[in-house]
């Protein structure tokens, strides 16, 4: 009997891939704990396929699951229809797991003190850089010590409890990379609130975060800007049924002062490191608002703060 799935979701990045799953040789598996890895493969056409058949650990079960259709949550879904363990750990394909991550986030869950963990996310040290604000490294996903009140699911480094998903039907797969780009933890971790569902943070162990070098250059920046813009308007309609007041006069005014400033401060090229953190959030702001008219035409997935998708008869 599986007592511990890990579920890891990648598409066509067979080498950033294969130096995971080898770090994972080296994460400690708790005595008695019987713990598979499962790899969430979106579609790739890569060596990917390899790369997982390669793959080893004496004492996790590594396993291959196939989702054709593209986006990060079907993979995600895919892989919990085929997981066996009641405890469920989520981590990137880009990332090294301390020795004991699989013990100090399982455990918590094993023993029912809470339904979900988040756990702590550190960005290789060749990435970081002087001119990172708290935004930039929200943005990487970095967690350096998750909140003790109301810690949120970063799904680099996160664990729930099947329990969650027999009230939360799954990851909403319009959401997450593929889709909107963003947020498909996010919602899940706000459906959770709305259910009781507790989370705690898990601040002694961690992951290490290798993200490619690309995601800091300007273009990457401000491609995320769009993506949060869109994620955030996809939530406030469908799931908390929220209006904007005025929105095209809202999206004139803010691209108006967005344009001001740069007049004031040209931006650098697109293929230089950085962006200001204002920059990052009027974009944000634009992008959310552009979105939200477009959303705002559609029927709602959702009843308000609702834990199920509502199904829609296909015609």
């Amino acid at each position: 009997m599986t007592d511990c799935s890990i579920i890891i979701c990648t598409r066509n990045r067979a080498a950033v891939l294969e130096k995971t799953l080898n770090a994972f040789q080296s994460v400690r598996v708790p005595s008695g704990l019987c713990v598979e890895l499962i790899v969430a493969d979106n579609g790739s056409v890569d060596h990917t396929a390899e790369v997982i058949r390669c793959a080893m650990h004496p004492e996790i079960k590594i396993r291959h699951v196939y989702e054709s259709l593209p986006g990060k949550s079907r993979a995600q879904n895919t892989a919990l229809a085929a997981a066996e363990g009641d405890v469920l750990l989520f981590t990137d394909d880009d990332v090294v797991p301390a020795v004991d991550w699989i013990e100090k986030m399982s455990k918590p869950l094993l023993d029912r003190r809470c339904e979900a963990v988040t756990g702590r996310i550190l960005l290789a040290e060749s990435l970081r850089r002087p001119w990172f604000t708290p935004m930039h490294e929200v943005w990487l996903a970095i967690v350096r010590e998750p909140a003790s009140y109301s810690p949120e699911l970063i799904g680099a480094s996160m664990g729930i409890h099947r329990s969650v998903f027999d009230q939360i039907g799954s990851f909403d797969e319009d959401l997450g990379p593929g889709a909107s780009g963003f947020g498909e933890e996010t919602l899940l971790w706000m459906q959770m609130k709305e259910a009781g569902f507790r989370v705690l943070p898990v601040s002694d162990t961690h992951v290490v975060h290798y993200p490619e070098a690309v995601r800091l250059l300007r273009a990457s920046w401000l491609a995320a800007a769009e993506r949060f813009g869109n994620t955030g308007a996809y939530i406030m309609h469908h799931w908390e049924h929220s209006r904007e007041r005025f929105p095209i006069a809202q999206l004139f005014w803010v691209r108006s002062k967005l344009f001001l400033r740069n007049r004031l401060r040209p931006a650098p090229v697109l293929d230089n490191e950085g962006c200001p953190a204002w920059e990052m959030s009027y974009l944000v702001r634009i992008a959310a608002l552009r979105s939200w008219i477009i959303e705002s035409r559609k029927p709602r997935n959702y009843v308000r703060y609702g834990l199920y998708k509502i199904a829609r008869k296909s015609h």
